[in-house]
């Protein structure tokens, strides 16, 4: 079986999406190959600006203060059924081009998963700018891969972004599993059954 997971780390349900996902697979007894592909949420977000997630809400996407506090609210409290954390007042929002590469970094040694991992946990709990060079480096780094060369994997990244096109994927956490099943967020709950199902 495989699973390509199109996600954004600077997405909060990503984040639980994908622990929803683990949570599954161990419980369904199945080892997939897991493909992480990259989906950009808002990819003209501007680099070098480092607002909070409140501030980017309220800035550029007209969310007021009550609705802000409304949906950080709810993702945190769902965050905390599947054993996260969220401290999304401290959140730096990004333009993720740059974490995408990483996460491929990390797959073309054998850290795609882990490296996703890290970089949605940078965002959501540590409140690290997963937008800045250096901060990626320390990330990539903290996990034992060498440094990003410049450019490296802009193609693969690229890549993703038109196959998710080519799916008709709209938003995410979005799973395709065996280039056929395609899972969009809300079906991710109750993945279990699907996955015993599918993978004989």
């Amino acid at each position: 079986m495989k699973i390509e997971v199109f996600s954004d780390m600077v997405c909060p349900w990503c984040y639980i999406g994908k622990r929803r996902l683990s949570i599954a697979l161990e419980q369904a007894g199945v080892e997939p190959e897991l493909v992480w592909r990259a989906f950009q949420l808002d990819p003209s977000y501007p680099s070098g600006v480092t607002w909070t997630l409140s501030e980017a809400h309220i800035k550029r996407y007209g969310i007021n203060a009550e609705e802000d506090r409304r949906r950080q609210k709810l993702v945190t409290d769902l965050a905390a059924e599947v054993g996260l954390e969220y401290r999304l007042d401290r959140a730096i929002m990004a333009n993720t081009a740059d974490a995408h590469r990483i996460v491929k970094h990390g797959h073309a040694y054998g850290k795609g998963t882990e490296t996703a991992e890290a970089l949605m946990r940078a965002y959501a709990i540590e409140g690290r700018d997963i937008g800045d060079l250096a901060t990626l480096d320390e990330i990539a780094a903290e996990l034992g891969l060498p440094p990003l060369e410049p450019g490296a994997y802009r193609d693969e990244v690229t890549a993703d972004l038109i196959l998710a096109s080519r799916y008709g994927i709209a938003g995410v956490p979005t799973l395709v599993v065996d280039e056929k099943y395609i899972l969009v967020s809300p079906e991710i709950q109750d993945l279990t059954r699907f996955l015993r199902k599918h993978s004989g």
